[in-house]
């Protein structure tokens, strides 16, 4: 009878599903030999990646001690020694105190989650090892009873008939592995909850806007007001400091990520436009016989370094980016008095994204083979030990940065815009020249509109027809152009040919948006008018050639598809949809968003009312009271309450969001999810059905066409092709994760991310582990425990002891490939040596790239550690000997991630350490999975009579696995509120802590000391806790016998107690100078926090000039809130819990001046067309080679991005 293709390959869904089924059994009986050949590899891998990392670790600073510099003064870490073995050093001697404060909790958690499984396993191994493997291994089955190999040290070997009562010592060691992991899971709860409070309630952490912000949702529209909330939770200790109502912006939110999405689109093609234009200029000179010599290309870097020194020139500058914490505090960007000017961010340039890695491989290169120095010349040219930056004189960059003056330059920089190219190209910036943007201002009128979110519509100042003060028309960022100055008109120019704002002309009308509160009725629409974003009727030409012309035409110029139909949800498809040109699309796109984003942002009442809102609270402990009270009387209204939320990671869009709408989207999403981790084997089997493509072609053909193709593609196809597959699936599961996370309804990232970590533990768990271990596909499996549940152990206990061996090996790729992956950062390696010259073409890419340090997604990351104990839990019993890998596995991985998180991971949100408990309950998994087992292999324990001979330890293990689920409910249940929120008995201890600290700050300042770092000892606050609560004991002891013995005098027993005052009586009411209210203007002197921090800068730059990327990037950043007031803080939070299209501010479109004066010619051009573009060329230049370097960070950078609210 001869079968269908279709039933060869694979036989059903259910084949393809289970087509991994029992894989790990195939292992079963490995002998020695074969297991330290696996192990012989491994270990030789592990060599050759740990010496590569101790060979290029010092020459790559960059990828591998980017902590040291690359981060704010409050995050660095001590760069390690130098030395081969000397590294590792530090990472064994760093404190916890120091792991949480520049890493946070969750960091600190995660190595203390590999250092409790080290805890777990390394006693277990002590104890089992010596006691099981004897017993498996004497007077055993062996080879005679078909056990081999490494199967003779586990419970197979056992003879049933002769050595029956061995099983008891088995089940007093199981019941040792389950008291002890209780044991364990109680004591690191309870350390995980002293631990926690003792960082919420430090004085440095309470400071924090999120310490006593509670984000509320679900609110009935009767409770959505400043009013009715301020009266509902106004009754918590120290009452409110402030609400936001949150407003639903998805309208605006749309144009703000289309405005972005297109204007990088625009920097890229202004980039590339001028590189070409260079190019092509080079191309025409080497035609004419002009050589360039090195002297030359040295001539042309300093050149470039000069260029990106210099100011360059700009356009558009709204005055929206508040550079600085003193800007932001002054709300104003112009400079402080004299003596108080603070530099902005000078950055090196950095030329490829390469360049930035310190050091060279020149000694690197003379250890390997001489056919390998000249592929390390030309990586050292890349990696110059400079840093691929020209930095020029030490002297003169110090005095650039520390120059009082420097923000007070005036435009040094002039650009004429019709002149010789040669001259040009020999004489840049000999001739000044302003750009003439006299006319742009005149066509402003009163339809321009306003870029100050704090004005009222229609708000006029006095003296100034178009709406804006003065003061504001006069302030203008440093080093930028005046606009509104007049110049010389430029040959060919016309000067009538402007935008005429005056005449009121509108493009644009849409129906308002409805929202609460206001008196809108259903029917009423609004029309939405916006004033006209360019000059419609502009035209290259008109204003004379445009330099690019003269190297390229247009053919050259970079073009973009626009989506079919209209549609702008689509993406672009090659050969789909209107060609347009990239450069004058984009600029007339960005351009009308940024009127129409600017626009509404200055009328944010009109926008929707969202269910949500953020509360302040003057005090923390009142925050956490106001999240475990019952709000609202109806059930699921104002609720959930989260605290601890980071103004950075809200998920805006879910905020709206109603309490019946996320129980249907977390069922369904646990439905797909379920689904997912069930038929994820259905990808996995296509992967190894290309591997056997020759064989497929035989089967299907029409799939006979394959064997036409060359050897040596079928060979790349069938080897290559699967593996590479299978990499791009495992890397798009934890996106489709958190996704389906985010589509459940979760307000924070971090809430996302414990919701992945469940998702993903159960995938891993089901996956890597049940369908590998299961001769009978998970499917089937399914189906006979879904008929009879009892039968669970006995399919356990058949099938998990002939996949030990399999998990050994896995274990063991995880110990020495991974780990020393992990250590050697081949991600980081590709990124720097691949990606880099292959996408980064702008400024901004590099300096982004050179910034943007490696991140840990939690959700993703503990789940596979959690995935290996459980493992290493079920096979503690059954096969001892995995106990060794786990130790191994777990102590390799502890010593990796110390040093990774010592000196290479940035870590921005932390979700105060949930994931440890979360990761810690998930061990119980495997404690389960044992215990079900053991109870199959003691009833599946049968003499010659068929009849069970270990009943006894089986109905004892069913017991214990009873008493496991009680207890692990129990433990939960008494610890379940602390996990999360502060009690009310720290609050004393935490206001006495605040108040001596605000004296050391104030004692601090006054001194003009340096900034502390270093906060308190985690440690020492515990045990000072610890001994206060022994006293406060001791003292409620004698004054209840004071008591007693007062009532026996009839004394009041009141008299006799000390009268303190409470914190509650302590702290008034403190309402912020904004509360419920949009931001407004306020001008300010500056505060003695900020003459402190002046201060501090130049002593900063000084300490600091060895790093001298990382001085230019972050030297006078000022992260820390514990430097502000409490009023200063406010400032910085009024707009923090603010939506973050309402935050958004126009992006600068970011390009490099070259010396034939394209960019110029470009920002002047892109000036005429529309003043609501923001572009500059400041403080950027082309090189010799035509590759983009920088000396600063963007100009819309600011350093309110790095506070941590």
């Amino acid at each position: 009878m001869s079968t269908s293709p279709t039933q060869t390959s694979i036989s059903g869904v259910g084949g393809a599903v289970n087509s991994t089924a029992g894989k790990a059994q195939e292992n079963a009986g490995v002998s020695l030999n074969s297991f330290l050949a696996s192990l012989a590899v491994a270990a030789t891998v592990f060599g050759v990646e740990f010496l590569l990392f101790i060979l290029i670790k010092n020459r790559f600073s960059r990828i591998y001690q980017p902590r040291t510099y690359l981060v704010p003064q409050r995050e660095r870490t001590r760069a390690p020694p130098s030395g081969i073995i000397s590294w590792i050093v530090p990472v064994f001697r760093t404190s916890n105190s120091d792991f949480i404060q520049k890493s946070g909790l969750d960091a600190y958690f995660f190595l203390r989650y590999l250092r409790t499984l080290l805890k777990i396993f390394i006693p277990l191994a002590l104890l089992i090892l010596p006691v099981l493997l004897p017993i498996n291994s004497v007077g055993g089955l062996g080879e005679a009873g078909n056990v081999k190999g490494l199967d003779q040290l586990s419970w197979t070997n056992i003879n049933t008939r002769t050595h029956v009562n061995r099983y008891w010592a088995h089940l007093t060691l199981a019941v040792i592995v389950i008291c002890y992991v209780c044991y364990i899971f109680y004591d690191e709860l309870r350390g995980y909850i002293r631990l926690r409070q003792a960082y919420l309630t430090s004085p440095q952490h309470r400071l924090r806007a999120s310490a006593t912000t509670v984000l509320v949702t679900a609110i009935p529209r009767k409770w959505l007001t400043i009013d009715a909330l301020d009266k509902l939770y106004d009754v918590y200790p120290g009452g409110l400091r402030n609400i936001w109502i949150n407003r639903d912006f998805d309208e605006l939110s749309e144009k703000v990520k289309k405005r972005n999405k297109l204007a990088l689109k625009l920097e890229a093609a202004e980039t590339d436009l001028v590189k070409k234009a260079v190019k092509a200029y080079k191309k025409k000179e080497k035609r004419n016989g002009k050589k360039t010599s090195k002297a030359e290309e040295m001539g042309a870097d300093a050149q470039a370094d000069e260029m990106a020194s210099g100011p360059g020139v700009s356009s558009g500058n709204p005055h929206q980016i508040r550079h600085s914490v003193r800007e932001a505090l002054s709300d104003s960007p112009t400079p402080p008095p004299e003596g108080q000017k603070k530099p902005r961010l000078p950055v090196p340039i950095v030329g490829q994204g390469l360049g930035v890695v310190s050091g060279g491989i020149d000694k690197l290169s003379h250890t390997v083979a001489g056919g390998i120095k000249k592929v390390g010349r030309g990586v050292n040219e890349r990696l110059n030990p400079t840093g691929g930056f020209s930095p020029g004189d030490d002297a003169s960059q110090s005095e650039n940065q520390l120059d009082p003056n420097f923000e007070d330059r005036g435009p040094t920089r002039a650009i004429p815009h019709q002149s010789d190219a040669g001259s040009r190209a020999d004489n840049v910036g000999d001739r000044p020249r302003t750009i003439n943007t006299e006319t742009n201002e005149a066509a402003d009128g009163e339809g321009g509109s306003s870029f100050a979110f704090w004005k009222k519509k229609g708000k006029k100042s006095a003296g100034d027809g178009d709406g804006k003060p003065q003061a504001a028309r006069k302030r203008r960022e440093d080093d930028e152009v005046p606009l509104s100055y007049p110049s010389p008109e430029a040959p060919g120019t016309n000067p009538q040919a402007t935008v005429n704002e005056n005449n009121n002309i509108l493009r644009k009308k849409r129906k308002s948006i409805l929202h609460w509160g206001h008196g809108a009725k259903e029917d009423d629409q609004k029309e939405e008018e916006f004033p006209v974003a360019f000059n419609e009727g502009h035209e290259e030409d008109d204003y004379g050639e445009p330099m690019w012309k003269r190297y390229l035409s247009e053919s050259d110029r970079e073009t973009m598809r626009l989506p079919i139909f209209g549609w702008t949800w689509m993406p672009s498809l090659p050969l789909l949809g209107k060609k347009v040109d990239t450069i004058y699309y984009c600029r007339k796109e960005v351009a009308r968003l940024n009127v129409e984003i600017e626009q509404g942002q200055q009328d944010p009442e009109r926008y929707p009312l969202m269910n949500s809102a953020f509360v302040q609270f003057n005090h923390q402990v009142a925050a956490h009271m106001a999240c475990q009270s019952v709000s609202h009387h109806i059930p699921q209204h104002m609720t959930p309450r989260h605290v601890e939320v980071s103004p950075d990671d809200v998920i805006w869009e879910n905020m709206s969001i109603r309490w019946w709408e996320r129980y249907i989207r977390t069922a369904l999403v646990i439905v797909v999810v379920g689904g997912l981790v069930i038929g994820w084997a259905f990808p996995v089997t296509f992967t190894g059905l290309v591997s056997q493509i020759s064989y497929l072609t035989t089967v299907f053909p029409w799939l006979g066409w394959i064997k036409k193709l060359p050897g040596w593609l079928l060979g790349v196809i069938s080897g290559v092709l699967p593996q590479l597959m299978l990499a791009i699936l495992m890397a798009v599961l934890p996106m489709i994760l958190r996704l389906l996370a985010k589509q459940q309804g979760v307000h924070t990232g971090m809430a996302m991310e414990l919701s992945v970590q469940n998702y993903y533990f159960a995938f891993l768990f089901v996956q890597v582990f049940l369908v590998v271990s299961l001769s009978s596909g998970i499917t089937t499996v399914i189906q006979q425990i879904s008929k009879d549940v009892t039968s669970t152990p006995r399919v356990l206990a058949k099938n998990l002891p002939k996949a030990g061996n399999y998990f050994f090996s896995y274990l063991l790729l995880q110990a020495f490939s991974v780990s020393a992956g992990a250590l050697v950062q081949i991600g980081g390696l590709i990124s720097w040596f691949i990606l880099s010259p292959l996408l980064d073409s702008t400024a901004r890419q590099k300096w982004a790239r050179q910034t943007s340090l490696p991140k840990v997604r939690w959700g993703t990351f503990f789940p596979v550690f959690t995935n290996l104990a459980c493992i290493g839990l079920i096979y503690s019993v059954i096969s001892p000997l995995i106990l060794i890998f786990n130790i191994t596995t777990f102590g390799l991985f502890w010593v990796v991630y110390r040093y990774n998180t010592l000196y290479v991971t940035k870590f921005r949100f932390d979700t105060g350490g949930l994931l440890y408990p979360k990761a810690l309950n998930q061990l119980f998994t495997g404690l389960y999975v044992m215990e079900l087992c053991l109870i199959g292999l003691f009833f599946l324990v049968r003499d010659e009579n068929n009849k069970v001979v270990c009943f006894g330890q089986g109905i004892i293990m069913i017991v214990f696995t009873v008493l496991t689920v009680i207890y692990q409910f129990l433990v939960n249940d008494a610890f379940g509120p602390l996990l999360r929120y502060l009690p009310i008995t720290l609050e004393d201890a935490a206001v006495a802590r605040d108040e001596e600290f605000a004296r050391a700050q104030r004692k601090r300042w006054n001194m003009g000391g340096e900034a502390e770092d270093e906060g308190e000892n985690i440690n020492d606050v515990l045990e000072e806790r610890e001994r206060r609560e022994r006293d406060a004991d001791r003292t409620a002891e004698e004054m209840e016998m004071r008591n007693i013995e007062a009532k026996k005098h009839k004394l009041n027993p009141r008299k006799l107690m000390p009268e303190s005052s409470r914190w509650a009586d302590r702290s008034r009411s403190r309402r912020s100078k904004d509360f419920g209210q949009y931001p407004r203007r306020e001008e300010d002197e500056y505060t003695t926090s900020h003459q402190h921090m002046q201060r501090n800068n130049i002593k900063d730059l000084e300490a600091q000039r060895d790093s001298r990327i990382g001085n230019a990037l972050f030297s006078g950043l000022h992260d820390v809130v514990e430097d502000l007031t409490p009023d200063e803080r406010d400032k910085l939070v009024q707009r923090a819990f603010q939506h973050e299209a309402l935050r958004a501010k126009r992006p600068v479109i970011w390009i490099p001046r070259d010396k034939l004066g394209i960019s110029d010619d470009e920002v002047y051009r892109t000036q005429l067309f529309s003043k609501h573009i923001w572009i500059s060329n400041e403080h950027t230049g082309l090189d010799s080679k035509g590759r983009v370097v920088y000396r600063r960070s963007p100009p819309d950078f600011s350093e309110l991005d790095l506070i941590e609210l």
